[in-house]
C-alpha cells in the first residue's frame, strides 16, 4: 500500500476530515449517529447471517456501546487523540469484523443490484435518446440521483430502488446552479462526438444499486464509448452498502449480458475493474493497492464519487491530471459545514492548467 500515483504532492497529502473532539455539541451529533446507525447495521446482520450469529451481534452491540462511552467522556481517546467520522468508521468495521460481521449490508446490496440491473436497460435507452450537453448533463444528474441509496446515510437509509422512479428521481435532483458548479467549464471539454480529451479515466466508485449501477455506469460507459479507458476502483473489504471489487466485477459482467456495447468495451480492453485496497465508505489516499496504481499511472482524469470520497475527505486534495468531484451532501452537518443543504450537489471540476 503506497500513496496514490496521481496526487500532485503525496507528502502533503492528508484526507481531510473534522475534528470534532474540540467541539462537545457537534461530538455528541456525531457519536449519537453512530450509534443508531451501528444498531440498524445490526439488524441487517440478523437478516444476513441468520440466527446462528446472535451471540456475536450481541457482544458488538456491547462493544461499539462502551467504546461510544468512552468517547462521551473522553473524545481524544482513540489514537492519534483526533475524533472524526473516518476514526469512528475504522472502530464500527473494527468491532465488525473482530466479531465474524464482516458485510452486515450484504442481503441490502445484493437486492438492490438486482433491482437496479433490472432498470438499466431504460436508463441506456432514455440515455440514447439524448444529444450532446443534454446527455452530459444528464449523466451527472443520474450520479447525483443514484447516490441517494445510501446505507450510510440517516435520511436516505430507509430508501430503496424499486420504490423509486428513478429517471423522475434524476429531474428532480436540485435545479442548476448546484452549491458547487462547475458543470459549464466540465461541459467545455466534453465533446458531442468522440473522443473525449482523456485517453485513460479512474473511477472511485461507491455504493451498490443505483449509485453504481444507474450512476456511474452509464457515465462509465459512455466515456468508454467515446474513446476514453474507464478504471472502475472499488473497496477490497465490504463498507456499509459501499461496493466491493469482487461484487464491481460482478455486477459489469451481468450487465454486459444484455448490453452488447459494453460487452464489446470489455473485449476491447476499454473497462477495468482494480481493487484500492481500502475497505472504509470514504478513502485516505495515502494508503491504495499497487493494483491500482498501475492501472491509473497513465490516466488523464480521475472522477471521485460521493460524500465520503469526494467531498469529506478528498474536496481540497490535488492532482496532477484533470479531476472531477461528484457528491449528494446527505448529511445536515456536513451540509451546514459547506454552506448549503441536504441533498444539495456538489459538481467540482479541476482541469490541470484550467
Amino acid at each position: 500500500m503506497t500513496a496514490f500515483c496521481l496526487l500532485t504532492d503525496p507528502t502533503t497529502y492528508i484526507a481531510q476530515d473534522i475534528d470534532f473532539s474540540g467541539d462537545s455539541t457537534l461530538c455528541q451529533h456525531w457519536l449519537d449517529q453512530f450509534a443508531n446507525h451501528f444498531e440498524q447495521a445490526l439488524q441487517h446482520a440478523a437478516m444476513q447471517y441468520g440466527r446462528t450469529s446472535g451471540r456475536l451481534i450481541k457482544n458488538a452491540s456491547l462493544q461499539f456501546a462502551e467504546e461510544i462511552a468512552k468517547l462521551r467522556e473522553n473524545p481524544t481517546c482513540l489514537p492519534g487523540g483526533k475524533l472524526n467520522v473516518m476514526e469512528l468508521c475504522r472502530l464500527r468495521e473494527k468491532i465488525l469484523r473482530a466479531n465474524r460481521i464482516g458485510d452486515p449490508f450484504g442481503v441490502a446490496k445484493a437486492r438492490e443490484n438486482e433491482a437496479a440491473m433490472k432498470l438499466y436497460p431504460r436508463v441506456v435507452r432514455d440515455l440514447h435518446a439524448r444529444r450532446g450537453r443534454d446527455r452530459w448533463e444528464h449523466l451527472v444528474r443520474s450520479v447525483f440521483a443514484g447516490n441517494l441509496f445510501d446505507l450510510g446515510s440517516a435520511v436516505a437509509m430507509h430508501l430503496a430502488v424499486e420504490s423509486m422512479d428513478f429517471l423522475a428521481q434524476v429531474e428532480n435532483t436540485k435545479p442548476r446552479p448546484w452549491l458547487v458548479d462547475d458543470f459549464d467549464r466540465l461541459a467545455a471539454d466534453l465533446p458531442d462526438q468522440p473522443p473525449t480529451r482523456w485517453g485513460k479515466v479512474v473511477i472511485f466508485v461507491d455504493n451498490a444499486g443505483s449509485d453504481f449501477i444507474l450512476g456511474i455506469m452509464p457515465l462509465a460507459r459512455e466515456l468508454s464509448l467515446y474513446g476514453t479507458k474507464v478504471v472502475l476502483a472499488a473497496n477490497e473489504l465490504p463498507s456499509l452498502n459501499d461496493m466491493t471489487v469482487n461484487e464491481t466485477i460482478t455486477v459489469v459482467e451481468k450487465l454486459a449480458t444484455g448490453d452488447s456495447d459494453l460487452q464489446a468495451l470489455i473485449d476491447a480492453g476499454m473497462l477495468e475493474v482494480v481493487s484500492t485496497g481500502t475497505d472504509l465508505p470514504m478513502i485516505d489516499l495515502a494508503n491504495v493497492s499497487d493494483e491500482l496504481n498501475a492501472a491509473a499511472a497513465d490516466a488523464e482524469l480521475v472522477i471521485l464519487e460521493g460524500s465520503g470520497r469526494a467531498f469529506e475527505t478528498n474536496y481540497d486534495a490535488k492532482f496532477k491530471v484533470d479531476t472531477l468531484k461528484l457528491a449528494l451532501l446527505k448529511e445536515e452537518t456536513i451540509a451546514e459545514i459547506a454552506g448549503g443543504k441536504v441533498f444539495d450537489c456538489v459538481c467540482r471540476y479541476e482541469p490541470i492548467g484550467g
